[in-house]
């Protein structure tokens, strides 16, 4: 930071309460808020009255002359749009009454009062810290500000009134050398520059009009706001070691350029604008990979990185700030919206890798279609499809070489078959034990799952869900792959790629420990391999390396409790989703396999559940399991075949030269399973 700028902060800094003194009753918070609020603004936007109240010693007017101002305003075009949007009007109602739902979670306050110092989860174990924290980020203000922007319901700004001010007066500033980073405080940093980025702006630009909300709501919001911006400049992201490496940054410093934006009578308002923008766009360049994908690995937080520089983007146009921003802010974000769309499944979904829950593509394609209106292929996945066009060059498939996803696609029509293998690093943040998972699409369904990890609750299930016997990977000696490293890769993923019209390929290893005490005791490679438009086949080779003999154990995750032998192939199973689309799992070498399947184990282990997160809940899934037991070395070869519920399944021959020929839905496929590589031969 600029010499001057510390400066201000360091001065500014001294005005702050303290935690655990006297201070820190409501009514001498108000007052202490209140009696510093001109000290941090200019005098100038408010006019010569207020200078003069000022310097005769008159509080009362000089911050009459300023609630005055903020009610006066233009109308803000930025805040007033978001405002517009669609919303819900339901969680709107509930909010007023004091009822909210978080992280799956709902909670109603007996008195109708929110106490934003409560956690509904702790006398319901596991405990979730997020439910206070995320309480805090105020999300149902957005739609009680849309919800009154339309019906101008008192009600609604009663309830506002209400809960704002609680929350200033209840809920104090940590003191300076405090960053308010731990369980039961809502003073973490990413809910600061949530807090900042829209739900007090968007709240304050409505509600300053309703007459329910006096004009010392709106000083005291005005001023806290100022004080959360401090907040996030002295104890952000870009104060910590690696801090230019996770998500959190681009939260802070959002909200920071958002309240510093709208609020510029505020004296440090034009250098905290221009340092957030630097934070951010310095660290945007070094999460994003060279291929474009963000380095936590997560569809989620890769998300969350794009959107809040983009609202940096929107704000500056805005003001007339384009110049601002940096020559390459544009060309980053552009690539991190292409590595966004060769993700999409099918159903213009993401899937998801490491700690995710289901994203739409749109989340980021419809703010990159209005960031780059020439990109056809960006207002193709932003419109469900309806306009633009796909993706251009080459086959369908993508391989993003540095984030390590090998993605297979039939086509980008709607009922596309669709695989993500997963060869890549564990990622900077959010990591799972997941190096070779797949899952499997046809359509919108997801038929192979990836969970995403649940919920960040402790609990055994988060801890399995993030494990690689939660994923499609496999067991030695009933112990799943851990790895510590690489976070990211230090060159492209090398994974044998091919793309061609008849099929795609790519195959890796995992060399890494398996079980807490990282045992390296055998070596696991993978191959995939889809036999273009209509089936897939994983190969896994498993070596011993200690020379001793293991038990080896594939494993698949289906969202379902249904799964049915099919006579006549041995070992395979199908399932019944009761959907448009099955699976069918067949094993190409079933002799000496145990085939089993647990739906909702806990012991001796969890297995057999599906732990969702936002738009999920825990519930009990089915783990396929294909064991080979006692064997130095042993090869899988598994052929995976999405279905229309009902329809004919495929015939599979093993050839005496050890091939395979597979005749399914009207053609003929052969291929060598020892030899994937070597792709198809179709008639």
């Amino acid at each position: 930071m600029k010499r001057c700028f510390l400066s201000l902060m360091l001065a500014a800094a001294a005005l702050l309460p303290v935690a655990g003194t006297a201070a820190d009753a409501p009514e001498k918070r108000r007052d202490q808020l209140l009696d510093n609020l001109p000290n941090w603004l200019n005098a100038e936007p408010f006019g010569p009255e207020y200078a003069a109240a000022l310097k005769r010693g008159d509080r009362a007017e000089a911050l009459r002359l300023v609630a005055g101002y903020y009610r006066r305003k233009p109308e803000n075009p930025y805040l007033a749009g978001l405002a517009q949007k669609g919303y819900d009007a339901e969680r709107a109602r509930r909010a007023v009454r004091g009822e909210v739902t978080v992280v799956n979670v709902p909670y109603a306050f007996p008195d109708g009062r929110i106490d934003f110092r409560f956690d509904a989860t702790a006398a319901r174990p596991p405990q979730n810290h997020e439910w206070l924290w995320q309480l805090n980020r105020m999300w149902f203000w957005n739609d009680m500000a849309a919800d009154y922007y339309r019906k101008k319901d008192e009600a609604c700004a009663r309830a506002f009134n209400r809960q704002v001010r609680d929350w200033i007066l209840q809920v104090p500033a940590p003191a300076a050398d405090d960053n308010g980073d731990r369980p039961g405080s809502a003073w973490r940093s990413i809910e600061a520059g949530i807090r900042l980025g829209k739900p007090w702006p968007l709240a304050f630009e409505v509600f300053r009009n309703s007459p329910e909300v006096p004009d010392e709501t709106l000083l005291l919001m005005v001023a806290s706001m100022h004080q959360q911006a401090q907040h996030l400049m002295r104890h952000g992201s870009a104060t910590r070691p690696n801090r230019f490496m996770g998500n959190w940054i681009a939260m802070e410093m959002s909200g920071v350029y958002a309240f510093a934006s709208f609020f510029p009578e505020f004296r440090e308002a034009a250098a905290m604008r221009r340092e957030a923008m630097n934070i951010i766009t310095d660290a945007l360049r070094r999460q994003l990979l060279p291929d474009g994908w963000q380095n936590e690995l997560s569809p989620d937080y890769h998300a969350v990185v794009f959107n809040n520089n983009t609202t940096v983007w929107h704000i500056a146009r805005q003001y007339g700030r384009l110049g601002e921003l940096p020559q390459d802010f544009l060309p980053l974000l552009e690539k991190a919206a292409e590595a966004y769309l060769a993700m999409a499944a099918p159903g213009l979904t993401q899937p998801r890798t490491n700690d995710c829950y289901t994203l739409r593509t749109k989340s980021v394609l419809l703010p990159a279609s209005q960031l780059f209106p020439h990109r056809q292929d960006f207002r193709w996945a932003a419109t469900g499809r309806a306009e633009g066009t796909p993706p251009a060059g080459g086959t369908a498939s993508r391989y993003l070489p540095w984030s390590g996803f090998a993605v297979m696609r039939s086509d980008w029509g709607p009922e596309a078959a669709y695989l993500c293998f997963d060869v890549g690093p564990l990622g900077r943040a959010h990591e799972h034990q997941d190096k070779l998972n797949i899952n499997l699409y046809k359509g919108s369904e997801e038929l192979i799952f990836d969970d995403g990890g649940g919920q960040y609750d402790r609990s055994p299930h988060y801890f399995h869900a993030r494990s690689g016997a939660g994923h499609n990977t496999l067991l030695v000696d009933g112990l799943a792959q851990f790895r510590r490293e690489p976070k990211t890769a230090e060159a492209p993923v090398e994974a044998g790629w091919i793309s061609n019209e008849r099929f795609d390929y790519a195959a890796a290893d995992y060399r890494d420990g398996f079980g807490p005490e990282e045992a390296k005791f055998a070596v696991h490679r993978r191959e995939v391999l889809f036999a273009k438009p209509d089936f897939f086949c994983v190969a896994d080779t498993v070596n011993s390396r200690d020379g001793r003999a293991h038990d080896y154990e594939l494993l698949f995750q289906l969202d379902t409790l249904k799964l049915k032998p099919v006579d006549e192939l041995p070992g395979a199973v199908i399932s019944d989703f009761g959907r448009n689309y099955d699976i069918l799992i067949v094993p190409l070498y079933p002799e000496g396999l145990e085939v089993s399947r647990v739906s909702g184990q806990k012991e001796p282990r969890l297995a057999g559940w599906y732990a969702g997160r936002n738009d999920r809940n825990l519930h009990p899934a089915t783990t396929l399991s294909m064991t080979a037991r006692r064997r130095k070395e042993f090869r899988f070869a598994t052929l995976l075949f999405p279905l229309k519920s009902g329809g004919a399944k495929p015939q599979v021959t093993r050839l005496e030269d050890g091939r395979c020929r597979v005749v399914f839905n009207g053609r003929s496929v052969t291929f060598d399973p020892g030899q994937l590589r070597n792709g198809v031969a179709a008639r």
